[in-house]
């Protein structure tokens, strides 16, 4: 006689079934939260804010409100992972469900060779629009918003362009290009021509229910999980309760609607009602398994996969089915730009594959004619292992080609320097932590051909 079959572990099979989704679900969900939790932050009840953030570091301001930041980034700044040092930003969270907004874009004719761009991102971090110079009216001109399920009045649609958003949640990081101090003031002038007001009939109301009933503590999963080694049990429940109550209100693309539907198999329903506790155990036990293996996927990624000095990034902004890297650019840089408008490459390791470290000395060395291929700007940014900006005594955070006092060799060449040691002349010095750091290069309408341009090394010198 045959033995009889085996009575298949239905529980395991779900604990199976769960632990995959929750991979899934992670690397789509991640960014979506992270839009939610910097919201969250930013939006808050001026009670709930940080105490001790300067008037600059402190970007808070009320939904559907415009905040000018009165000075370029620093160490100080620390909502969001690397800033750059050579912008005024110029941020608003704008909630569309109840009705469309104006956006005001200032005039290019008025601020002649100032680089400016009023970028637009829905709720899962893409950068489906950019204003400024490029598109719009050099004597200015006011955009309404509007968004996925909103209509605009015939008159106001006649009147003015028509941007319709994918996500009700919006965020607009403005960015004005700003030299030293003595330059802020032509900067601030352009920025003070933004305007944003509700739409005649727009009637602005609460925070999103899923920010208002967020939960657990407003921190980033990945920095819980990954760099403070918070257990995945702790982390998962909150993080997999945010991303469905985020789920319910910002859909996504009408392509990703089987995914999210697949993720219900798992327990992870897109319902602003969703309790983790609910779940059944077999559900909750895959889920945390797979957060933990999704927190390593994305964190692996943010890294080189092999030591190489430079790398590139491909694709920022704008990602399709490219999930995996929009979780990686949202966990290292949240609110980068389409390619079209910025490429960044950033390093970790020097010429000779060691990860860099400010104990050493480094030189950078770009040879006369071959500048980093950007018609706008381009700066070297420097940033400690936490992804912020390093507090040093000559306060230099980036160097670029608008850092003044900067010194070229005899051929014409530039070099710089990157210590942690300040060197004897410190005109060309980007000052580093005495450990870990990595750097990014920003390019500002990168020219035809920049994916192939040969980024230098960083040289490590003797003594």
């Amino acid at each position: 006689m045959n033995a009889p079959a085996p009575v298949p572990d239905i529980a395991a099979a779900r604990k199976a079934l769960a632990r995959s989704i929750g991979l899934a679900a992670f690397v789509y969900g991640y960014p979506l939260t992270e839009t939610y939790r910097t919201c969250a932050m930013q939006t808050a009840p001026r009670a709930e804010r940080r105490s001790g953030a300067s008037a600059g570091s402190d970007v808070r301001a009320p939904l559907n409100t415009l905040h000018h930041a009165p000075r370029p980034s620093t160490h100080e700044d620390r909502d969001v992972v690397t800033p750059a040092n050579d912008l005024l930003y110029t941020m608003a969270w704008l909630h569309l469900a109840h009705g469309p907004m104006l956006l005001t874009v200032p005039a290019s004719a008025r601020h002649p060779g100032r680089y400016f761009v009023l970028p637009l991102y829905d709720a899962y971090t893409e950068n489906f629009e950019n204003l400024g110079p490029r598109n719009c009216n050099p004597e200015g001109e006011t955009v309404v918003l509007v968004g996925p399920g909103g209509t605009v009045p015939e008159s106001l649609a006649a009147a003015h362009r028509v941007v319709r958003c994918p996500t009700d949640l919006v965020w607009l990081i403005g960015r004005i290009l700003v030299g030293d101090e003595s330059d802020w003031p032509a900067a601030r002038a352009l920025q003070s021509e933004i305007q944003l007001k509700p739409a005649p009939g727009t009637v602005l109301q609460g925070r999103p229910a899923a920010i208002e009933q967020w939960a657990g503590p407003h921190e980033d999963a990945m920095a819980a999980a990954f760099e403070h080694g918070e257990p995945a049990a702790d982390v998962a429940p909150r993080f997999f309760t945010n991303v469905c109550h985020a789920l319910a209100e910002a859909q996504g693309r009408v392509e990703d609607r089987a995914l999210v539907a697949w993720f219900g198999q798992g327990g992870l329903l897109a319902n602003a009602a969703f309790s983790w506790d609910a779940l059944e155990a077999p559900l909750r036990e895959g889920l945390i398994e797979g957060f933990a293996e999704g927190v390593q996927l994305v964190g692996a990624v943010g890294r080189n996969r092999r030591p190489k000095p430079w790398s590139m990034t491909p694709a920022t902004g704008r990602y399709g089915n490219e999930f995996l890297g929009r979780a990686r650019t949202a966990y290292l840089g949240l609110g980068a730009l389409a390619t079209s408008e910025a490429v960044y490459a950033a390093a970790h390791h020097d010429a000779t594959q060691e990860p860099l470290d400010g104990q050493r000395r480094y030189t950078m060395r770009f040879e006369a004619g071959d500048l980093p291929p950007a018609d706008a700007f381009w700066s070297v940014t420097l940033y400690d292992s936490d992804r912020f900006l390093y507090p040093n005594d000559i306060r230099r955070h980036a160097i670029g080609d608008r850092t003044p006092g900067l010194k070229r060799n005899a051929d014409g060449s530039l070099e710089l320097v990157v210590s942690h040691a300040r060197p004897a002349d410190a005109a060309n010095w980007l000052p580093a932590p005495a450990g870990r750091f990595y750097l990014i290069l920003r390019m500002y309408y990168p020219r035809e051909g920049v994916q192939s341009w040969r980024i230098p090394a960083l040289q490590t010198q003797q003594g």
